[in-house]
């Protein structure tokens, strides 16, 4: 069976399986293993954006720069396909919105090439929903 992945963000997702890792930091963060071989390629794609606007700060004196937070008005329109991979700021709007996210999916487990790295290689899984 041929799943329909669209991915929805910049960035080509590769995905590791958890053997091929190990972890530090109290398991907090996965390194991989010298030749580890990604399981499954993720071309980048075209970012799904979603707009911001700043909610009304109450019991507060009136101030330019001090809002109540952000909330989310729109959101783009969602691919047709099996899975959309977004980010989860995008999710985020989508619910906020009332929108269906039961095709999307979220990047889970980040893994590094290195224990010194800060920007993770690649990921452990997909989040679906």
């Amino acid at each position: 069976m041929t799943i329909n992945i669209v991915n929805g963000t910049a960035h080509e997702i590769n995905i590791y399986k958890r053997e091929d890792t190990f972890t530090v930091q109290d398991g907090r963060k996965s390194i991989l293993m010298e030749n580890a071989m990604p399981i499954q390629v993720i071309a980048a794609g075209t970012p799904l954006n979603c707009q911001t606007g700043n909610k009304p700060l109450y019991g507060f004196a009136n101030s330019e720069w001090l809002v109540g937070g952000v909330e989310f008005t729109s959101y783009d329109e969602i691919p047709d396909a099996d899975l959309v991979i977004v980010s989860n700021m995008f999710r985020s709007a989508v619910i906020e919105r009332g929108g269906d996210v039961s095709k999307l999916a979220t990047v889970f487990g980040a893994v590094y090439k290195d224990v010194k790295d800060i920007r993770p290689c690649g990921v452990l899984a997909l989040a679906v929903g």
